[in-house]
């Protein structure tokens, strides 16, 4: 099977992009103002913002564990807990914010999201890490 090939940033900033996601999702989610729900026609807007945020940060804690990728169900296992535990912590800190609220179901589709996120271990299978601007594989220790 030909593996396609993917840049593999180092892993400093592969982690350090994942910091900022998870700021991102503690900044919007518990640190600024509470929003004001607009009108839409969408009801469940809220609960795929929450899908795609922690998608994402399930996708930033995949990438930045790529250098551990011989330990797969390890790997899945510790981004699912960690992207799924840190969604529960955000929620259990909106509860002590004045305007915000802890809600099971905001808990429930941050999971979705980091469930989903899993897929990427799927597609990994199929690529081959390389070092931007090279073509050489990059080594399990990078």
């Amino acid at each position: 099977m030909r593996r396609l090939p993917f840049p593999l940033v180092p892993k400093w900033l592969r982690y350090l992009a994942t910091l900022g996601v998870a700021g991102f999702l503690l900044y919007y989610s518990v640190l600024s103002p509470a929003p004001i729900q607009p009108s839409s026609p969408d009801p469940l807007w809220d609960k795929k913002l929450h899908i795609i945020g922690y998608l994402g940060l399930g996708l930033a804690l995949a990438y930045a564990t790529a250098h551990l990728r011989d330990t797969i169900w390890k790997r899945t296992a510790v981004v699912l807990v960690l992207a799924v535990g840190y969604g529960l912590l955000i929620e259990g800190l909106q509860a002590t914010q004045p305007g915000r609220y802890a809600s099971l179901n905001d808990a429930l589709a941050n999971s979705i999201g980091a469930l989903l996120a899993s897929a990427w271990f799927l597609v990994e299978r199929r690529l081959r890490y390389v070092r931007p601007l090279e073509d050489d594989t990059v080594p399990t220790d990078h």
